[in-house]
């Protein structure tokens, strides 16, 4: 069985690829981890910064904030939240001038604004984002070529519009809320910090990134040709383009294990199961892309797991250095009881662990079959281990190993009985001496463990 220890540290959690109310008004408050503690337990608040607007004093029914995370943005949704509702586009001039105002824009077409779906569209006004009109004007019908109930996104890219027609006149303000997420990005997505938020926020969870030098023709050349793929793949996969120039998305190549030199490059995460998938060793081509993304879908395409080279002197010092390359041969040996620390070389926690791992290291030295080990997690990935935070320890005790190998040799004959009992006995021994000899290890830590959630 093996073991992992809780310690201080980063957590990384739902990591990936990230009040004070008044009466007779609006309250816009913004609830601190610390200082808000139980406004974060009645309210519901489980990530921070959350955002939430109280009116005239009711704290049963608090409206969740939807607007941009920028100061223009909360401005914005502060005002429309003052507003009667959704503008109602009266002539084919006004509807232009909408649609020509804005990037994105969405207009509900009703034959009747008292209708239940016509008022839904002002629900959606209250907690969109985007902008929002409606209109029953047979003129700006007719301008725009509708003739049912419909809901249309216009924008200035790609396809121009995207139509989403009722269903017997109803409006599914949650399907239609996903349909504008989904239709309100390009089909090959400029990452910025801006743009992540509907990214992250997108019904879609796979992610092909295009790693590119956006000042080279050739590279640029090469995301035109991958158009067609991603119109191919709209609504299963989202294709991400990112300026390597970029200095703030440098986190990002590390995090896929990239360097600038090496665009232009693909990596296809699944933002679901965390796992990620690369073209190599196929060159970056539209064909090979589409290829990789059908796999992906299908399930049959292997993940990818970065590592870095094994260092020739890796089992020089008490504490051996592993990589992705030969974790398996060391921590999962069945001969050896394996103590992994997983760290970030940025970790101010693991700073903290190293002259104390490099002790136990020293301790153990002369034991055979006891290993110290770490690995940097942030250049390293194994498929065996999924990182909740920094420090993570992780004990691989010999005789569960040993276990695991006798269940995947259960064909051998009978005349290995004898010798299973004697190599059980060893192994009664053997966690008899574990114990005594590990049994000093965890004071070296007690100290600063701490329950797994404080992570």
């Amino acid at each position: 069985m093996v073991r992992t220890l809780p310690t201080p540290g980063t957590n990384l959690s739902g990591g990936g690829w990230d009040a004070e109310g008044g009466g007779g008004g609006n309250a816009f408050g913004q609830s601190g981890r610390r200082r808000g503690e139980g406004a974060g337990e009645e309210f519901g608040v489980s990530g921070y910064p959350t955002m939430k607007l109280f009116v005239n004093g009711n704290r049963t029914q608090p409206q969740e904030f939807t607007g941009g995370r920028s100061a223009e943005g909360i401005v914005t949704w502060m005002k429309r939240q003052a507003s009667p509702g959704a503008p109602v586009l009266d002539s084919s001039s006004s509807a232009a001038q909408f649609i020509d105002a804005h990037n994105i824009s969405v207009v509900g077409f009703f034959k009747d604004l008292e209708s239940e779906a016509a008022k839904a569209i002002d629900e959606l006004y209250f907690s969109t984002a985007e902008e929002v009109a409606k209109t029953s004007s047979p003129e700006v019908f007719q301008k725009y070529e509708v003739t049912a109930d419909t809901v249309v996104l216009f924008k200035k890219f790609d396809d121009g519009r995207a139509d989403f027609p009722l269903t017997e006149g109803k409006l599914d303000l949650a399907n239609l809320t996903i349909f504008i997420q989904d239709n309100s990005l390009e089909l090959i997505i400029p990452f910025s910090a801006e743009k992540s938020q509907a990214i992250f926020g997108s019904s879609v969870k796979l992610h092909t990134l295009m790693f590119v030098n956006t000042t080279t023709e050739e590279h640029m050349a090469l995301v035109e040709d991958i158009r067609p793929v991603a119109r191919e793949f709209k609504g299963k996969i989202l294709f991400v383009l990112l300026d390597v120039n970029d200095p703030t998305q440098g986190p990002i190549l590390q995090y896929f294990g990239l360097t600038a030199s090496e665009a232009p490059a693909v990596r296809m995460f699944d933002m679901i199961n965390r796992k990620k998938y690369n073209l190599s060793p196929k060159p970056f081509t539209s064909e090979a892309l589409k290829e990789l993304g059908q796999t992906v879908l299908d399930g049959t395409a292997q993940p990818f797991y970065k590592s870095e080279e094994i260092p020739e002197d890796w089992d020089k010092n008490p504490v051996k250095v592993l990589v992705g390359k030969n974790f398996k041969s060391v921590a999962l040996d069945p001969t050896k009881n394996v103590f992994v620390e997983f760290y970030a070389p940025w970790c101010h926690f693991c700073k903290e662990l190293a002259p104390i791992w490099d002790q136990l290291g020293e301790k153990y030295a002369d034991h055979a079959d006891i290993v110290i080990a770490k690995m940097d997690a942030t250049a390293n990935e194994v498929e065996e281990v999924e990182i909740q935070g920094f420090p993570m320890l992780m004990y691989y005790p010999q005789k569960a190993k040993r276990r695991c190998n006798d269940d995947d040799d259960d064909d051998d004959d009978d005349d290995d009985d004898d010798e299973k009992k004697d190599s059980d006995k060893e192994e009664d021994d053997s966690d008899k001496k574990e114990t005594e000899e590990t049994k000093e290890a965890p004071k070296d830590s007690e100290a600063n463990a701490t329950s797994k959630d404080e992570l």
